[in-house]
Parts: structure tokens; C-alpha cells; sequence
């Protein structure tokens, strides 16, 4: 099953990044993992309880990008590092 949210037809990032954990919490009894491409405030920690090869793919990414060219700020909260 799938729900998809959008809030972009407003210009209203800031309100919007700051209900993110709230409806995260929200939806975290049903196992929700969010959109990669899209906004969201899960922590590295939590996104790795809901993709069984998370790991795999952080090991994958530091294979293919050891020195990490493809890096930014966004991977680095999202994988951990």
C-alpha cells in the first residue's frame, strides 16, 4: 500500500520541515518509509530499521565513492555519515 502527501504547492519550507517529525511519528506504526527524492526528517538511524539492506547500500556508496565526490550534506544526514 502507498500514500503519497505533497505539500509543494505552497511556499512554506520552513513550516513544512518542522511538521515532518511530527507526521512521521504519526505514521511510524505502519512502517512508512519515506520518499527518497522528497523531504523528510527520519534519521539515519531509523531509516536503517525500515530497509533490511540499508547497510548494504552504504557499503555499495563507500565502494563506488570512497572519496565521496557524490557527497553532500542531504547523504550525509541520510546515510550516517
Amino acid at each position: 500500500d502507498t500514500i503519497a502527501l505533497h505539500f509543494t504547492w505552497k511556499p512554506l519550507q520552513a513550516e513544512v520541515e518542522s511538521f515532518l517529525p511530527e507526521l512521521e511519528s504519526a505514521l511510524a506504526p505502519f512502517a512508512a518509509r519515506p520518499h527518497w527524492g522528497k523531504l523528510f526528517a527520519m534519521p539515519s538511524a531509523e531509516l536503517r530499521k525500515l530497509f533490511p539492506r540499508f547497510d548494504d547500500f552504504r557499503e555499495l556508496v563507500a565502494k563506488r565513492d570512497p572519496e565521496g565526490k557524490f557527497r553532500n550534506a542531504y547523504l550525509d544526514r541520510v546515510l550516517g555519515a
